[in-house]
């Protein structure tokens, strides 16, 4: 504990807070200075995490990074990415009680390079997830892991099909990436 309270004290940009355990993430959040994003909540064990997570959301002033992931698994399609979106903003919304500004969506990126025929396409359904999220919810906020796209790839093809990716999910309404 005093080696992060250490390290927070240091940390002059907002902190993201990584883990999966709640008593680390509180610990980062208690010495946090200023407003901490937490890295991240999902329904893939339905409400679980958002019932643990929250309360410490509202405790400290949090924002969060949501994936969208549910007990089916990852979504990949745009309609998908939709649905648990919305079902996550919902919960966060009106069941918790989070401000909308303070939930940022992860609808997930997928390598194209894998050979797995399930995510053929899926380039073009995360724009489109990313288009449709923005304009059903325009106070939330999007992030995307945006190198996982070109996982597998030659260094030099990551590079550029890295970049191209980033300018086309920047005019879809991404606001950050990773």
């Amino acid at each position: 504990e005093n080696f992060l309270q250490h390290v927070v004290k240091k940390v002059k940009v907002p902190l993201v807070i990584d883990s999966t355990y709640d008593h680390i993430i509180e610990l980062g959040l208690k010495y946090s200075q200023g407003k901490a994003i937490i890295n991240s909540i999902n329904l893939e064990d339905g409400e679980i995490k958002f019932a643990a997570i929250v309360p410490l959301i509202h405790r400290y002033g949090a924002a969060v990074v949501t994936i969208l992931i549910d007990e089916r698994g990852q979504a990949v399609t745009r309609e998908a990415k939709l649905e648990v979106a919305t079902r996550s903003y919902d919960l966060l919304v009106n069941k918790y009680g989070m401000k909308p500004h303070d939930i940022i969506f992860d609808p997930n990126m997928f390598p194209i390079g894998s050979g797995d025929p399930q995510y053929i396409g899926s380039a073009v359904e995360t724009l489109e997830g990313i288009k449709l999220i923005k304009e059903k919810f325009p106070e939330c906020m999007t992030i995307l892991g945006l190198s996982n796209i070109s996982f597998g790839l030659p260094d030099t093809g990551r590079e550029v099909l890295n970049s191209v990716y980033l300018y086309h999910c920047t005019k879809a309404g991404l606001d950050y990436a990773i």
